[in-house]
Parts: structure tokens; C-alpha cells; sequence
């Protein structure tokens, strides 16, 4: 009788625990639902809490943050030429030493007149802005990303969308959640999200490939900003840009590279994706209390400040230097002319007007979009303009974004993947766009 008695009183225990940790998991949920993804308007700003909390760090602390910058691009460049040990791979050591340059520049933007070489104003405007960003957004979002994955949310939104998201796009029902950070964050938080997921085991090797070269699509921010700079109407502009958004995403899960991608996940855990039928929120958070995480939310925080730091060190540099080469690359006629070939055959195929404007923006764009729309000529035909504002959103992949992110990641994707990847989707939206204006506009004659 006194087992029986001890046994139910575990039970009891145990049931109070599963309750007391569940009530947390929810108000952590809902804390991290609030933080990423609902907009407040504070200062005449309407935004999310990241980016007020980003946004007052910049202008409050800027003098300390510019400091701090030097300081990590510093230590990463030194830390990254004392570790390297692989001799034989010269050109790799050649980079590491002329990332060094990047810490003249910094100092130069930050203390000095903004005067050098080979840069014009609008690439040091955007050199200040993506550097500041990156150090203090990512920490920022990373602090606070313990909320949305460690406490059930992943596994409630996976209980509701592992049938559709399987089936349509090959993708576990979880990556919405890491979609919407891409979304409503921004690019690097997003691929942060992403390599935290396929690096704990929950997301597979091809799924995470799939997320990062389709689904980094730009925030909503910047189709604000594509759209006002083309002068665009924003209700049209949206409405198209999710249908072939969705289109496209369907094709390229199914084609190569990605369909070359391993299943396998990275490491192996109990962790296991789940279709239930009903009941779905309450089987979401029992998955979640039998997997759960005995560590705090301060561990949590803790380790992900620490991770985003060592990332910060080695892709501010890496994105300094891809800026300042590959302005002077941009620069160069003669090899912006050889690249608009590879673009030109289906230009010319389906009509597209201002042809030689538009073939040279997709070269830029690979470089950056906010560059590439800098330095359009924008008096050009208002199609055009249109499927640049799309070409701009939802090719996914730049040199200074995707590829510069993934040499701090564990997923394997080759800089020739990159680029064949941003080709696929680059005709499928001049198709998928061309042939709504055939029909519907006549754009083709």
C-alpha cells in the first residue's frame, strides 16, 4: 500500500510539474511571439521591439558601439590568421590577410573623412548601415531567440502545419516559424535561426539548404523600400510578388541543387517530426514537455549572446571586404558587360523592355540589392520597374548576405550552388511574370 501511495504522489509531482512547465512555456512563447513579430510604434517609428531596442542602441551608444565594432573586427581578423593551419590552401590565407583592410576602413568610416579609395559615398552610407545592423540586430535577436525555440512554439506550429508544409514545399511544419524571422528580422537573424535548428538536430541537412537559398526572402522593410524607390504600387506589387514567391519556392525544392541535398540530420537526437490530426495544440506541448530542455532561459541567452558575437567577429570583416571589392568590380564595364550575357538570351526571349538596364541590375543585384536600386536608372518602362521590384525581393542570394553568412555556418552549400540557385530563380520570376503580363496585360507582343 505505501509503494502504491508513493508511486501516485510521483504522479501528482510529476503532473504539477508538467503543468508548471507548460504555463512557463506558454508565457515564454507568447513573450518571444510579442519580441519578433508584432510591430509597436514607439518614436514615430512603427517596428518590432528588436528593432526599437536596435535602433535606440545606435543612436544612445553610438561612440561605444563603433568601438566595440573595431575592436571584434579586429580580434577576428587576428584570431582567424593565428588558427588557420592549413598551409597549403594559399589563396584562403592570401583572404584572411587582406581582411585586414577592413579594420582601416571601419576606422576610417567611424574617425576619419570617409575618403577612400575605390568607394563612393552611397557603398560607405551602406557599409555604416549593414555593419551597425549586423551588430546589433543579430546579438539582439539572438538574445531574445531562446523564447520562439526552446519553449514549445516550434512543436505547437509543427503539430499545425507538418501536412501542408511537407507536402507543398518539402519542409517541416517548424520553418515557419524560422521563415517569419526572415521576414519580420532580417536575412542574418534568420540564417542565425537556421543553422541554431539544423545544428540541434531539428531540421535535416536538405531542409536547411531549402530555407536559406528559397525562403531568406527579404523583410517586409525592404519591400516598403523597393517598392517607394521604383515608384511601384505596393498593392500589386505584394499580391504578385507572393504568388510567384509561392510558384517558384515549389519548383526549386523539387530541382537541383537542392534536390541533391542530404535527409540525414546533423546530429542524432530523440527528436522526431510528428503529424497529429486533432488535438493539435495540446499533442504540440506534450511533444515539447517530453523533449524539453532542462537548461534556463538565462543558459539559453547566455550561450546564443556568445554564439552571435564569434559571428559578428568574422562576417563584419568578410562583408567589408566583399563591399570594397566588389565595388570596384561593379565599376568595371568590361566585366559587367562579359556577366550581362549570361542573363541577356532570356531578355531578349521574352521581350523584357529596357533590356540592357535590366540584364545590368541582375548583375548588380547578385552584388546587392540596395546598390543594385541605387545606381538604377530609374526613367525606365513601368513593367520593368515592376519585375525588378520583384527580381529584387525574391532572388533570396547576394554576395554580401547568404554566401557571406554560410562560411560561419554547418551547412554545406557550394559558392557555385549559390549561383546556379539564384539563376534557377531569376528565370523563373522573368518567366512566371512575363507570362502574367501575357495574359492578363498583354505585355507581350
Amino acid at each position: 500500500m505505501e509503494n502504491i501511495s508513493t508511486k501516485n504522489e510521483f504522479k501528482k509531482e510529476d503532473v504539477s510539474n508538467d503543468f508548471i512547465y507548460g504555463l512557463k512555456s506558454l508565457i515564454y512563447s507568447i513573450i518571444g511571439l510579442i519580441i519578433f513579430f508584432i510591430p509597436i510604434k514607439s518614436n514615430g517609428q512603427v517596428q518590432t521591439i528588436i528593432y526599437h531596442l536596435s535602433y535606440k542602441l545606435q543612436i544612445d551608444a553610438r561612440p561605444l558601439l563603433e568601438l566595440c565594432i573595431v575592436l571584434y573586427t579586429t580580434i577576428g581578423c587576428l584570431k582567424s590568421i593565428f588558427s588557420y593551419k592549413d598551409k597549403k590552401n594559399s589563396i584562403k590565407k592570401m583572404f584572411l590577410y587582406i581582411r585586414l583592410l577592413s579594420i582601416l576602413i571601419l576606422i576610417n568610416i567611424f574617425y576619419g573623412k570617409n575618403t577612400i579609395i575605390f568607394l563612393d559615398d552611397n557603398v560607405l552610407l551602406l557599409i555604416n548601415e549593414v555593419i551597425l545592423n549586423i551588430a546589433t540586430v543579430l546579438p539582439i535577436s539572438a538574445i531574445f531567440m531562446p523564447f520562439i525555440l526552446e519553449y514549445g512554439l516550434l512543436d505547437i506550429v509543427e503539430s499545425y502545419s507538418q501536412k501542408t508544409m511537407k507536402k507543398i514545399f518539402k519542409l517541416s511544419g517548424k520553418s515557419i516559424v524560422n521563415i517569419l524571422v526572415y521576414l519580420f528580422v532580417d536575412t542574418f537573424s534568420g540564417l542565425f535561426m537556421t543553422n541554431k535548428l539544423y545544428k540541434s538536430g531539428k531540421l535535416r541537412e536538405i531542409e536547411a539548404c531549402m530555407i536559406m537559398l528559397n525562403f531568406s526572402i527579404i523583410s517586409f522593410p525592404m519591400s516598403i523600400y523597393v517598392s517607394n524607390e521604383l515608384d511601384i504600387n505596393r498593392f500589386d506589387f505584394t499580391i504578385v510578388s507572393i504568388f510567384i514567391a509561392i510558384v517558384m519556392n515549389i519548383i526549386l525544392c523539387r530541382i537541383y541543387p537542392l534536390n541533391k541535398k542530404k535527409k540525414s540530420y546533423y546530429i542524432k537526437t530523440g527528436y522526431k517530426e510528428t503529424i497529429h490530426k486533432d488535438n493539435k495544440f495540446q499533442k504540440g506541448l506534450d511533444k515539447h514537455l517530453s523533449n524539453k530542455n532542462t537548461k534556463s532561459i538565462f543558459v539559453h541567452i547566455l550561450n546564443n549572446a556568445e554564439e552571435s558575437i564569434k559571428i559578428v567577429m568574422e562576417l563584419i570583416p568578410n562583408i567589408v571586404i566583399i563591399l570594397y571589392i566588389g565595388n570596384a568590380i561593379i565599376n568595371a564595364d568590361i566585366i559587367i558587360e562579359i556577366l550581362k550575357y549570361i542573363v541577356n538570351p532570356l531578355s531578349q526571349i521574352l521581350k523584357i523592355p529596357n533590356t540592357n538596364e535590366f540584364n545590368e541590375f541582375c548583375v548588380n543585384l547578385f552584388y546587392n540589392n540596395v546598390v543594385a536600386i541605387d545606381i538604377l536608372n530609374k526613367n525606365i518602362e513601368y513593367t520593368t520597374r515592376f519585375l525588378i521590384g520583384i527580381v529584387s525581393l525574391l532572388t533570396c542570394t547576394s554576395l554580401t548576405s547568404n554566401i557571406a553568412y554560410i562560411s560561419n555556418t554547418e551547412i554545406k552549400i557550394s559558392k557555385m550552388e549559390f549561383i546556379i540557385s539564384y539563376l534557377e530563380r531569376l528565370f523563373i520570376i522573368m518567366i512566371f511574370y512575363s507570362i502574367l503580363h501575357y495574359f492578363y496585360i498583354g505585355y507581350i507582343t
